[in-house]
């Protein structure tokens, strides 16, 4: 995955708002590509997409 594919994955994780909207960006990634840009989040933002999850079950 180059750079410019994984800033606008970047900003799509973190401008999603409900586990919907996180489910759509999953539709056009892999999980691997996913993990990677999830663990170059801060914690904080890692956290609130955590959380967003939660509201799913």
């Amino acid at each position: 995955m180059d750079q410019e594919a994984m800033a606008k994955l970047k900003t799509a994780m973190l401008e999603a708002e409900t586990a919907a909207h996180l489910a759509a960006i999953i539709i056009d990634y892999t999980h691997e590509e996913m993990m990677l840009v999830f663990y170059e989040l801060e914690w904080k933002q890692q956290a609130r997409i955590k959380d967003i999850w939660k509201t799913v079950s």
